[in-house]
């Protein structure tokens, strides 16, 4: 049987000095000493079925359909669905733009809209489609995304205006083609593809797009997890398959599709200092901003993160995959250094050789984003904040960045007597007390995911995933005699995924995006190509036995 598929996102393995497709080839001897056990990273069977439906080989190389998605793709980037936090009411007129979205994909999806799901909006802007299956006993599958997107910033940065939805013959430029108007189009996309040749799937298959993502998922994502979840109840669907990443890595002669089996947890602190004022003629030792100074300084140099790469963590996987079908391109020691039972030592080793985008996969990240202080240069000032982000590794939790966090500043605080209010409890001191400083959590929080499971002589789920990420991959024109390898990795950000883990167990990211073929996500000039958006919509619309 027929059904959209999606799946999700990657960490972009780079090298300091030296991309490993760069690096010179180990010699025969080298590779034979890393005495690698076949069964490291197992490849999942392809998926190749007959059934008389266009095949997802004829999406990548018809002209009809090229142009029929540029036409989509460019007609919905034109329209400005900016999401942001300081606006979150669906009623408010900020939002109208979304409304023209629902337009367009009424006219652009007649199928989807008018004979063959059932659509509800859900707080207004969240759409769920669902078409149901031949099969009531089977678990749906859910497919997500989300319709909006971040502001354009300076657009005189943009060679094309950012909302142009230009296409120069290659690339179709503009905010959202890449994050995610790119899968939203690609999914509904291939399922109006399949109902126009009367397909009916045999499990029923939900599709949800929230429409605040950017900014926190809250009125979007969660309050579709809500309504999903009264509807179907807990652990009711087989699985989830969301936009992230960047998808897709070439080694040598293999490609390796990179979902995400987890994320990182993620928290923002702010810290609120407040103190007398006063002229700046008379100042005191250090003002209200010298001490927010101190404070970040030693947060950002004291007791600082450690990086861990144990047994089960999600990149342990596709390490294992890379030494076993790429060994020429990795290195020399990195098959015995995923035999050694001291972790933390072999994540500094990897993340030293690999850069900061491999090592915050194994270390939580810590970023102070946000400062306000000061009104006038006459005068002292009294209030200052600090907001730090922190990205949270899976061998951690929001506790221990708490109590980081208190140990750091309150000694700070005890020295300049400084009442400290920390995350709700007041810390007890017999010092006199000047000024206030107050450390709270800013905005929502997350623990990190639970790990979906991703081994393919155990999960037929991910075993199904990875036949077809291979049917469709190994048989596209840009990767043709490359093998293709899925392997599990984790995000370092956060997807919609965050508000459905009651709903499986089974949760992939994965926007099938290759390199460099997909542009300034969250930048001025984003962009992609034309080809990669239909190698896109092929796999959503491969087949499957759900």
């Amino acid at each position: 049987m027929h059904s959209a598929i999606l799946l999700l996102a990657v960490t972009y393995l780079t090298k300091p000095q030296l991309a490993f497709s760069q690096q010179i080839p180990l010699s025969q001897k080298q590779v034979e000493e890393f005495a690698i056990s076949d069964d490291a990273c197992p490849l999942a069977e392809k998926v190749v079925t007959k059934d008389g439906l266009i095949s997802s080989a004829d999406i990548l190389t018809s002209p009809v359909f090229r142009l029929t998605q540029i036409d989509r793709l460019g007609q919905v980037v034109r329209i400005p669905t900016v999401s942001i936090e300081a606006e979150d009411d669906p009623w408010s007129s900020f939002f109208d733009p979304f409304l023209d979205l629902h337009r367009a994909f009424e006219r652009l999806f007649p199928l989807m809209y008018h004979s063959s799901s059932k659509l509800e909006k859900v707080n207004r802007l969240g759409l769920v489609y669902t078409l149901q299956g031949t099969n009531t006993t089977l678990k749906p599958i859910l497919l997500t995304a989300h319709q909006d997107v971040v502001p354009a910033g300076d657009i005189h940065e943009w060679i094309y205006p950012p909302f142009s939805g230009h296409f120069d013959g290659q690339w179709l430029w503009g905010r959202g083609s890449v994050d995610c108007k790119n899968v939203v189009i690609g999914l509904l996309s291939a399922i109006e593809l399949l109902l126009a040749q009367s397909w009916t799937p045999t499990r029923t298959i939900v599709v949800a797009f929230g429409y605040d993502e950017e900014s926190g998922g809250l009125k979007g994502a969660a309050r579709i997890s809500r309504h999903l979840e009264k509807r179907y109840g807990a652990n009711s669907f087989e699985y989830l398959l969301d936009e992230g990443g960047m998808g897709l890595k070439t080694l040598g002669d293999t490609v390796y599709a990179l979902p995400a089996i987890g994320e990182k947890g993620m928290m923002s602190v702010n810290l609120a200092l407040s103190s007398s004022g006063g002229h700046s003629s008379v100042p005191p030792p250090h003002t209200s901003i010298g001490i927010m100074a101190e404070m970040i300084y030693h947060l950002e140099r004291r007791k600082l993160f450690t990086p861990r790469l144990d047994r089960s963590h999600p990149s342990r996987q596709l390490l294992q995959c890379q030494a076993q079908h790429s060994p020429s391109f990795v290195e020399p020691w990195l098959w015995s250094a995923l035999q050694s039972d001291d972790f933390e030592a072999t994540a500094e080793r990897l993340a030293q050789s690999r850069g900061d985008a491999v090592r915050f996969t194994y270390q939580t990240s810590q970023a102070t984003d946000i400062i306000h202080g000061g009104i006038k240069v006459n005068t002292l000032p009294e209030n200052v904040e600090a907001t730090i982000n922190y990205r949270v590794a899976i061998h951690e939790d929001l506790h221990d960045i708490k109590t980081r966090v208190i140990g750091i500043v309150a000694p700070i605080a005890n020295k300049y007597n400084l009442t400290l209010s920390a995350f709700g409890k007041e810390i007890e001191s017999n010092h006199p007390r000047t000024s206030l400083l107050n450390v709270t959590v800013f905005g929502a929080s997350i623990e990190p995911a639970p790990i979906s499971l991703s081994n393919t002589l155990t999960s037929p789920v991910w075993a199904r995933f990875s036949g077809i990420v291979r049917t469709v991959f190994e048989s596209a024109p840009s990767l043709r005699g490359k093998q293709v390898v899925a392997a599990g990795d984790l995000m370092t950000a956060n997807t919609d995924t965050r508000y459905y883990w009651n709903l499986t167990r089974n949760i992939y990211r994965f926007s099938p995006r290759r390199e460099n073929h997909a542009l300034n996500l969250h930048g001025a000039n984003e962009r992609i190509d034309i080809d990669v958006h239909l190698e896109s919509m092929a796999l959503y619309y491969g087949k499957n036995v759900f």
